[in-house]
């Protein structure tokens, strides 16, 4: 681990090969390897207004295998997360496209009692059969998406670093940047700036900065403002997360530029998040007005280019099988309900459309960072 990090530390030699992240989602299961399916019988969730919700079956479970809580039908079936075939198979598709870093989403320690999704899944026990895959397979590496359990304070994160560093920090499949542990941090507006401050901040009274557990942090950006909540609370740099383009300031990509000329001026990261297109209407009926068609393609060509062109030290794709939302990149395959409707598929370019893409959209983001070395932010 040590020789690992000295070569990290050398003028960011080894960050520069791992510039493409993927948001990735442990919370699969199926009857042979979890006794139940999980995730893929998402129940239908209920709108913030009471009245909205009374118009949709809010409540209502997905019955797989046929019938699942995505608009796309998986390739692979209704696949366990905790199988290492499946996580082996998918780490070498990433691979091959040139993605070098899964984001795995964690809810939190498994032995709280709130750290689960809206399902009631955690992911915590799944991490030591990722990380000792990602190892076998040597080119994939391994960053947290550190979800918004209920209870999160900025205090419980930084004893969540804690947890995770005992049990993972030593895996060479971790990724470090200039020899950091990697966190991006869902909903980080949630948490007021001066409480996560204490943790991210130098002169923080509970300060991470400079210890062992050091890191590099990235926040939510949300709204227009947030650049600056950002900065005061002491995070290393933002990202947009969300697939559907326009649904907030940070998602939006004419407003990259600026978000990307703030990361500059404060020597932050800027890591734009780029989606095929989005489509949650299964579990999230009252929620159309979201949904972005993929265009066969071309919508995820443009949100890559203006990831390019828009600055973006690093590009995170939403995501590589976040299903229900159908942002995924993971191959699918035509299928229909149980009641004979027919799922969406990806089109005339078959079900690998979007790794193909992907690895020729990475090279172009290579290519750009290439002509324009040492003008872009190699360091915190």
């Amino acid at each position: 681990m040590q020789g690992i990090c000295a070569k990290i530390s050398k003028a960011g030699a080894l960050e520069s090969e791992h510039r493409v992240h993927a948001f990735f989602y442990l919370w699969y299961g199926n009857p042979e390897h979890d006794g139940a399916y999980l995730h893929w019988n998402h129940k239908v969730l209920p709108h913030w207004r009471e009245e909205v919700s009374a118009q949709f079956p809010v409540g209502k479970e997905f019955q797989p295998p046929q019938d699942v809580h995505s608009t796309y039908y998986p390739a692979r079936g209704c696949y366990s997360s905790r199988d290492p075939a499946v996580i082996l198979a998918q780490f070498d598709e990433l691979a091959a496209a040139g993605v070098t870093v899964a984001v795995l989403s964690w809810w939190g320690q498994s032995d709280r009692k709130e750290s689960a999704d809206t399902q009631g899944v955690s992911t915590d026990a799944l991490l030591p059969i990722v990380f000792q895959v990602a190892e076998a397979q040597g080119t994939v590496k391994l960053a947290f998406h550190l979800e918004p359990y209920v209870g999160r304070s900025a205090k419980s994160v930084r004893t969540d670093v804690e947890y995770l560093m005992e049990r993972f920090g030593a895996s060479p499949a971790l990724l470090r940047w200039q020899g950091k542990p990697v966190y991006y941090v869902y909903d980080s507006y949630l948490t007021p700036s001066g409480e996560w401050a204490a943790v991210l901040k130098e002169d923080g009274d509970d300060t991470l900065r400079g210890t062992s557990l050091d890191g590099v942090f990235i926040g939510l950006w949300l709204e227009y403002n947030d650049g600056e909540k950002l900065e005061t609370a002491g995070f290393d740099g933002a990202y947009s997360y969300f697939a559907s383009e326009g649904s907030s300031y940070g998602s939006t990509w004419s407003s990259w530029p600026r978000m990307a000329q703030w990361a500059t001026e404060n020597r932050k990261l800027f890591i734009a998040s780029v989606g095929p297109g989005y489509n949650d209407t299964r579990i999230r009926p009252w929620n159309p007005g979201a949904t972005r068609a993929r265009e066969e393609g071309r919508l995820y060509k443009r949100a890559w280019r203006h990831a390019i062109d828009g600055g973006a030290d690093v590009i995170s794709i939403t995501s590589y099988n976040e299903w229900g939302e159908g942002t995924q990149i993971e191959p699918a395959k035509p299928s229909v309900t149980s009641g004979g409707a027919p799922f969406e598929d990806y089109g005339a370019d078959g079900p690998k459309i979007y790794l193909n893409l992907t690895k020729k959209l990475v090279g172009d983001f290579k290519k750009r960072r290439r002509e324009s070395q040492g003008s872009l932010r190699e360091e915190l």
